[in-house]
């Protein structure tokens, strides 16, 4: 993953990762565990892409 985001930014591509201690990639929104609050923060990095697209 690491690998690419470098190649992502190297394209000039806005990227964002985190990484939560404990957890692995997974497909919830995050309730009750560290992940908790995940989808307020990408939705805040989208609606930042979103406004630069404009």
């Amino acid at each position: 993953m690491e690998n690419r985001l470098r190649n992502l930014d190297a394209l000039g591509i806005p990227t964002e990762f985190h990484k939560y201690p404990g957890l692995g990639h997974g497909f919830g929104i995050g309730t009750g565990t560290v992940a908790e609050g995940w989808i307020s923060e990408a939705a805040a990095f989208w609606e930042i892409q979103i406004k630069n697209q404009s």
